[in-house]
């Protein structure tokens, strides 16, 4: 899939510092969002399945 530009420039990851570095609920919040959005990349495997759980959840009216 194509990158989203416009999206990404308006969602950014929080940066990779020590002492301002993304949570994990801040990433998965992040990834469900890009999923949605983009999905230019696929999901990282250390949060895959929390991301696809609130994706699910999110499906169901």
């Amino acid at each position: 899939m194509a990158i989203n530009k416009e999206w990404h420039r308006s969602n950014r990851m929080p940066p990779k510092s020590v002492s301002k570095a993304a949570t994990r609920a801040q990433r998965i919040a992040w990834h469900v969002a890009h999923a949605t959005a983009c999905g230019c990349r696929a999901i990282p495997e250390s949060i895959r399945a929390d991301v696809q759980k609130l994706l699910k959840s999110r499906r169901k009216p």
